[in-house]
């Protein structure tokens, strides 16, 4: 679509601009994830929402992160993040099979990546070890999925990640 073409469906309000290069249309009812969306939509397909963003997601936890977290490949670690809301990480580990699902229109880490990378980037101790517990035991995570996610994560990871698997 051109861009006066979008201006002009901006301006009589057929489409509601969501952010840079991003739009929706006003007529169909949005989504609490537009924001997840918007943000993973802004930075390009390989975007994926990740560490406490991706927790939420799952409602394992108690995390209510302030910021929208999204991880991009390290190659990509100087792009702007599209909102002020949105906090930017980037990986040197490419992303194994298994370890990003399509989430209602947006891409997320598994469980098993999204509590190893959460424990990494320091979220609290007790909310790594409840998303372990409840994801057990909802059947949303399996304890060899969270082995290989936590190979080479630091032994506080693992130790976490271990207490948690041990109730």
């Amino acid at each position: 679509m051109t861009s006066s073409a979008l201006a002009y469906h901006s301006r009589t309000g057929t489409i509601e601009r969501l952010g840079h290069g991003v739009y929706r249309l006003a007529d169909f009812p949005s989504s609490p994830r537009e924001p997840l969306i918007a943000a993973t939509a802004a930075l390009g397909k390989d975007a994926v929402v990740s560490h406490e963003s991706a927790l939420q997601l799952y409602g394992v936890s108690d995390v209510a992160p302030s910021r929208l977290h999204v991880t991009v490949p390290r190659d990509r670690r100087y792009v702007t993040a599209p909102a002020d809301n949105v906090e930017l990480h980037t990986t040197t580990r490419p992303f194994a099979p298994g370890d990003v699902v399509q989430h209602e229109g947006f891409r997320a880490t598994s469980l098993a990546r999204s509590i190893v990378d959460a424990a990494r980037t320091h979220t609290a101790p007790e909310q790594i070890v409840m998303a372990v517990r409840e994801g057990l035991r909802r059947g949303l995570v399996a304890p060899r999925q969270l082995e290989r996610a936590m190979k080479k994560a630091p032994k506080r990871v693992r130790d976490l990640i271990e207490e948690g698997q041990s109730a």
